[in-house]
């Protein structure tokens, strides 16, 4: 592990010491916030969506291909117990936006009916 040296605020310092040994998971999951791929999901969906699209537009609806590789290499490391604990927050959330995305074609074939 790595030592580094910070200089930081009073109050975020005091915040710090607060979550004690947690640091480095909330680093990690700070980080992973900022993961690009995880990002671009989430814009791409919204993209489609405020284009208020037909019902079979949200049916052939699917990720960029970059985001389809780091779902199956997240997928891959959760297989092998090697993911970080950051990765698993970016896979958790990914997830999530699937499952909000396959809802959404759920119901897109009643409206293809209408």
């Amino acid at each position: 592990m790595a030592t580094i040296t910070l200089e930081l605020p009073e109050n975020l310092a005091n915040r710090i010491e607060e979550i004690g040994d947690q640091l480095a998971l909330v680093l990690e999951m700070g980080l992973s916030r900022l993961a690009p791929v995880s990002t671009q999901s989430y814009m791409e969906i919204m993209a489609l969506l405020s284009q208020t699209p037909a019902p079979q537009a949200i049916l052939d609806f699917r990720f960029s291909a970059e985001i389809e590789n780091r779902i199956g290499e997240l997928l891959a490391k959760n297989r092998a117990s090697t993911l970080s604990q950051a990765e698993d927050v970016e896979l958790d959330r990914l997830c999530q936006l699937e499952e909000q995305l396959q809802l959404l074609k759920s119901k897109a074939p009643i409206s293809l009916q209408k």
